[in-house]
């Protein structure tokens, strides 16, 4: 039987170990946090039908459907408000076979923990690996040496087993800086739709429903990198950026606490040709970070586990590994570096600020709204299986 070692236990990696767990495989994760309920930071994230039909064949879809909330309509509005564009999700999950859902990222990671994270070694820092004689070694800060058949890099923007197959390579700034927060839904501020976004001049404000009683925001705006606002400034920074925005963007930033609210700068990496090279392999960020744009950074983690469990179950018949590996890889890198780049033009459209690009980017999602809902349904759809009514296996 394959013994997998896995570096990193977040949302891919937990995911990873669950698929591969359900088989009966060997395998082991190193996390190098000192526990589970600390690798998972941040506020609310969007999961579409395609990461919920994964989660669902994982056999923690309805445990997400209870810890976040099912999302039935997505609209995008400009900064006074004016009707852009509508998207009735509750359609492209009877289409698809899941349903979008908001959830509380933590909570998502929890969930995942609660299926796989009986495999995983905490406080287990990764150093190097090295490969020979058909077997992985992975060895840890600490001194310890794993060995295994397969080594899966799951361990993100900055990880080592990325930058010892790929070499290290600074991450791509996008322009933009997002600030996000949790919000308890009795604070009076639920959004008039489950998920909606309002755009302006270089600044982007999005609210969703994230659980039964919780909603999550993100105020994205043009920032050089690096900044950081003063103690206790967060929300007048956020208040100034987005002063001709709607009423309930105002209402919505002055509700929320001063310490829930996090600043991130936007960064990915462009699309890579090569993930791996012999026994070695990547998923998730650690192969194709994305900006949050589409919504499709877990989402794509969570398919590359559903295949590489796939590749690897197929390898056990006939043990040749490599091969199973570079199949997953020539499979999964054009559809994520579809969404990398997907995402990218997309954030970047959130950074315009003279009014002409303005004007043709919302006249833009005027006139494409029903394509742009087609094609999604289309990118949902996980490969190699039907548009219509994708059925939970």
């Amino acid at each position: 039987m394959t013994r997998t070692l896995i570096v990193g236990a977040g949302i891919g990696g937990l995911a990873t170990a669950t698929a591969l767990g359900r088989g009966g495989a060997e395998l082991v994760v190193f996390e190098r946090a000192p526990e589970l309920s600390k690798v998972e930071v941040g506020a609310g994230i969007t999961l579409w039908c395609n990461a919920m039909v994964v989660l669902d064949r994982l056999g923690v879809g309805q445990e997400v459907r209870r810890r976040g909330a099912v999302l039935n309509v997505f609209e995008q509005r400009d900064h006074r408000g004016r009707l852009l564009s509508r998207w009735p999700l509750d359609k492209m999950a009877r289409r698809l076979g899941a349903p979008v859902c908001g959830i509380n990222r933590p909570e998502l990671h929890a969930a995942l923990a609660e299926a796989g994270g009986g495999w995983v070694q905490t406080g287990a820092t990764a150093q190097r690996f090295d490969e020979r004689d058909g077997q992985v070694t992975v060895t840890l800060a600490d001194g310890r040496a794993e060995v295994g058949d397969v080594l899966i890099g799951a361990d993100g923007l900055e990880s080592v087993v990325r930058s010892q197959l790929l070499g290290a390579a600074p991450l791509r700034y996008s322009g933009l800086t997002i600030w996000r927060a949790n919000l308890p839904l009795d604070r009076g501020v639920a959004p008039p739709v489950d998920f909606i976004a309002w755009w302006g001049a270089g600044a982007k404000f999005v609210i969703f429903r994230s659980g039964p009683e919780r909603v999550s925001w993100e105020a994205i705006v043009t920032s050089a990198a690096g900044e950081q606002d003063p103690p206790g400034q967060k929300r007048q920074a956020i208040g100034r950026r987005f002063a001709n925005f709607v009423d309930l963007v105002h209402r919505t930033i002055d509700a929320t606490d001063e310490d829930a609210i996090v600043r991130t700068d936007v960064c990915d990496r462009r699309p890579s040709k090569r993930w791996g090279d012999g026994r070695v392999t990547l998923l998730g960020d650690a192969a194709h970070p994305m900006t949050f744009a589409v919504g499709q950074g877990a989402a794509q983690a969570l398919e590359d586990a559903l295949d590489i469990t796939g590749a690897i179950s197929d390898a056990n018949g006939n043990g040749d590994l490599p091969a199973a590996l570079r199949a997953y890889e020539e499979r999964r890198i054009p559809r994520t570096a579809h969404f990398q780049n997907l995402a990218w033009r997309l954030a970047r459209a959130g950074a315009l600020t003279s009014p002409p690009a303005q004007l043709a980017r919302n006249v833009g999602f005027m006139l494409t709204s029903p394509i742009g809902w087609r094609v999604q349904v289309k990118d949902m759809t996980l490969p190699g299986e039907p548009r219509e009514h994708q059925r939970v296996a």
